[in-house]
């Protein structure tokens, strides 16, 4: 299997046993960790900023973390879950890129803005 594959796999059972076996990670909510993830992102904006590589990483695994969090919880609500979310981004970015997954032409970056304008 891919090896990023595997990575999120992990993620994703190790959410699945924090939401089971951690008291505070039972206990959040969507409007409990909203505060949270916007500090995580402001956070991503700083490490970008100052051009810290090893902190934008980090930054971007605990915005994965918030993201994986949000779908879990959606989960449990019988309302959404990682793969409807997943399979919901890749089915806006393949129509909005007909330039590459259709037969539409593009002479260069702005006429690609323009086709998204238009989607």
């Amino acid at each position: 299997m891919d090896a990023r594959l595997i990575a999120f796999e992990r993620l994703l059972n190790i959410m699945d046993d924090l939401r089971e076996k951690c008291p505070w990670d039972k206990k959040q909510t969507f409007e409990t960790l909203r505060q949270l993830t916007i500090e995580e992102t402001y956070e991503l904006g700083d490490a970008i900023l100052q051009n810290d590589l090893k902190s934008i990483s980090g930054e971007i695994g605990d915005l994965f973390l918030h993201l994986v969090f949000y779908c879990k919880i959606g989960q449990e609500k019988d309302a959404f879950d990682v793969t409807t979310v997943l399979n919901g981004i890749c089915e806006k970015l393949i129509h909005r890129h007909p330039h590459v997954y259709g037969d539409v032409k593009v002479a260069n970056e702005e006429e690609v803005k323009a086709n998204w304008e238009s989607l």
